[in-house]
């Protein structure tokens, strides 16, 4: 494993979202983005009240429905006593499923039509391969048919992932190995750094997604072809766990469990737009654009007030 200071920009922004984690306390604080969550906690809940209880009635007396995800939730039960979950318990289901499915997802598909519009060329290539397909393709033909596509979106997942850092705890004592031998201040060449039980650790998603010793030295720059050559991938970035050797989407136990249909969503919203439209940035390609952080970090022109990418669009051909 590599352990590296990530660039300033990318350590402020973990810092600020493992704040919280390393400090409890500090969720009670008034903040703006404290606020904004409560008023999103609310206005969800209300939500799920409402889809609960849409639910609950169409289920009473039924004997051949089709089983949705809430369904499952409603009829879910301990295996040991029978019990069943409890509509809170459910509610808290509700919101995860709610922001895990949507936000990510539709962030990172902002941040891939905002680099299409940056980027021309790639727009016209990614075009050229769609229009190229007659008709409509299937999930399969979607997922693997089109390798240009599929580099588009690889490559929007390592640059813009959607969620910026992840928090873990040990469980036990531990030692996380180095890839390199490290000299601390005392003068001690280690290779591993211990980790007692307890520790919290925060991993930074897009420092290990665009690190230069692992990926090369245009690791910060979005280029799909990568995902293409036969050796655009680098032989330490092949080594690194996750889907597709990406961090976006975590590793282990704990990843996302959607990630395949995220991808297939989000390939299936891009071969729509660019097939029928051309995106263009208001200002040109060189339209400077900052992140604007809401529950996940989203593009803005930079300067200019609300979350507007400063794109515009017109139909094709």
């Amino acid at each position: 494993m590599l352990l590296e200071h990530p660039p300033p920009r990318t350590s402020g922004i973990a810092l600020c979202c493992s704040f919280p984690s390393f400090f409890p306390i500090a969720m009670n604080v008034p903040t703006s983005r404290s606020k904004l969550f409560d008023k999103l906690r609310a206005r969800m809940t209300e939500i799920c009240d409402i889809i609960i209880d849409n639910a609950t009635r169409k289920n009473e007396g039924a004997s051949d429905k089709e089983v949705s995800t809430i369904d499952l939730l409603l009829t879910a039960e301990d295996e040991e006593s029978g019990q069943r979950i409890t509509r809170e318990e459910i509610l808290a289901q509700m919101r995860v499923l709610f922001l895990a499915s949507y936000e990510t997802t539709a962030t990172t598909m902002t941040w891939a039509l905002l680099e299409l519009a940056r980027h021309p060329h790639i727009q016209t290539k990614l075009r050229e391969e769609l229009l190229s397909f007659s008709g409509e393709p299937s999930y399969d033909q979607l997922t693997t048919g089109f390798t240009y596509l599929d580099a588009v979106v690889q490559e929007t997942l390592r640059v813009h992932p959607a969620t910026k850092g992840r928090i873990r705890q040990a469980d036990e004592d531990d030692g996380i190995p180095l890839s390199e031998p490290l000299q601390t201040k005392s003068g001690e060449v280690v290779n591993s750094i211990a980790v007692e039980r307890g520790t919290v650790i925060g991993i930074s998603i897009p420092c290990m997604n665009c690190f230069e010793a692992i990926w090369g030295p245009d690791s910060k720059v979005f280029r799909p072809e990568r995902w293409l050559d036969p050796d655009g991938i680098t032989k330490k970035a092949q080594e690194m766990k996750g889907y597709r050797h990406l961090l976006t989407f975590t590793d282990g136990p704990r990843s996302c469990i959607g990630k395949l249909f995220a991808v297939a969503e989000i390939k299936t919203v891009l071969s729509v737009v660019i097939k029928n439209f051309v995106l263009e940035m208001r200002d040109g390609p060189n339209t400077q654009v900052e992140s604007v952080r809401g529950i996940s970090l989203r593009p803005k022109v930079a300067g200019e007030d609300g979350i507007k990418l400063g794109a515009h669009c017109s139909m094709t051909m």
